[in-house]
């Protein structure tokens, strides 16, 4: 190995769309701030894949989605 580190992270994302367009919101800060995103984030523990996207876009968008 070269003895680079590595970090492995999983996530959950929504692709939420109506009519012809795509919700993104625009990252505030960290590593890519000022760039654009589909909003989703990191697991809680134990945390189902819908539930975690369920409640990343309300804590990023404030909207209510529901499965489809």
């Amino acid at each position: 190995m070269s003895g680079k580190t590595f970090h492995f992270a999983f996530g959950s994302y929504g692709i939420i769309h109506r009519s012809k367009e795509l919700l993104v919101i625009k990252k505030n800060g960290g590593p890519y701030i000022n760039r654009y995103d589909l909003p989703g984030g990191s697991l809680d523990e134990g945390e189902p894949l819908d539930n975690t996207v369920i409640r990343e876009v309300a804590e990023e968008t404030g909207l209510k989605i529901t499965k489809s």
